[in-house]
């Protein structure tokens, strides 16, 4: 018997999606994100709302904590990258997003999956966001295909992880 997950509605939902898929993950494993737990909530507090997107295509959601001088403090860099409505896997999803890169005059890079530094100065450059930065803190990757989260993945300095649900 199948057993068919519901759809995501709200971005309560969406949170909690996030944090079950994080909490499954194995406690002594070296990427264990337990010790980040300050650093994951400080992400999830940047979902402000719920995209109707993420229902009906598959799209890759990230945020970027940045700091961005020790007088400014830090901020966030949020982007919604919508794909091609066909069912994908992470290494589809890889080429898709370095092919973007490449279409923006970009490099492509090993893991387009998360903000790079380059993607935020393309973004000030063209008026999209008011902000050098200096450097990014932490990250969160969700993937969703049609209402549900297929990954999570998360970056704390040099260090990520990528938790499929």
């Amino acid at each position: 018997m199948l057993f068919h997950k519901k759809k995501l509605s709200d971005i309560e939902e969406v949170k909690g999606q996030i944090l079950k898929i994080i909490s499954k993950q194995d406690r002594d494993s070296q990427s264990s994100l337990i010790p980040s737990t300050r650093e994951v909530q400080e992400l999830l507090s940047e979902f402000s709302e719920f995209n109707p997107k993420w229902k009906k295509f598959p799209v890759v959601f990230r945020i970027a904590r940045i700091k961005i001088s020790d007088l400014i403090g830090t901020t966030s860099f949020q982007e919604n990258v919508e794909l091609p409505d066909v069912k994908h896997d992470l290494d589809l999803i890889i080429k898709m997003l370095n092919h973007m890169r490449q279409q923006k005059n970009l490099k492509a890079v090993k893991m387009p999956l998360f903000i790079n530094p380059d993607e935020i100065y393309l973004a000030h450059k063209e008026g999209r966001f008011p902000f050098e930065v200096t450097e990014i803190m932490s990250q969160i990757v969700v993937i969703f295909q049609k209402g549900q989260i297929m990954y999570v993945g998360l970056v704390f300095g040099r260090n990520y992880v990528l938790l499929e649900d």
